[in-house]
């Protein structure tokens, strides 16, 4: 389970097309985990950014969210960031780190169409 989880508050002022590397520090004794960021505007919803699993490797990217936003995880270092590169004016938001040990699917449509949409729960 979560014992700790760290992100320091800043604000950081980059120009378009620069890079920002956002970190967040952990403490936990579960074997598996998913660390996650999720992106806030103001008034809006907070949405599932990028993530990573302790069991792999993977880069587990939402809706929206392409190459530009990289997560990296160092379990050694119990330690998480996420960056962005080729910053536009639209990334301007408050970004979150999240921890969970599981992983949440939602499922909408009817029985011509349906979509599948797998997220990360807000700790």
């Amino acid at each position: 389970e979560i014992q700790l989880l760290i992100q320091e508050a800043t604000t950081m002022v980059k120009n378009e097309g620069e890079t920002v590397l956002l970190q967040c520090t952990y403490s936990t004794t579960a074997s598996y985990y998913y660390l996650q960021w999720y992106r806030h505007y103001p008034g809006k919803q907070p949405e599932y950014a990028i993530g990573r699993y302790s069991a792999d490797q993977n880069q587990y990217r939402g809706t929206g969210f392409g190459n530009r936003f990289f997560a990296q995880l160092q379990e050694s270092n119990s330690f998480t960031s996420l960056s962005i590169s080729e910053l536009v004016v639209s990334d301007s938001a408050v970004y979150y780190c999240a921890f969970s040990l599981t992983t949440v699917i939602d499922c909408t449509g009817n029985s011509a169409e349906t979509t599948i949409t797998s997220h990360q729960p807000v700790s």
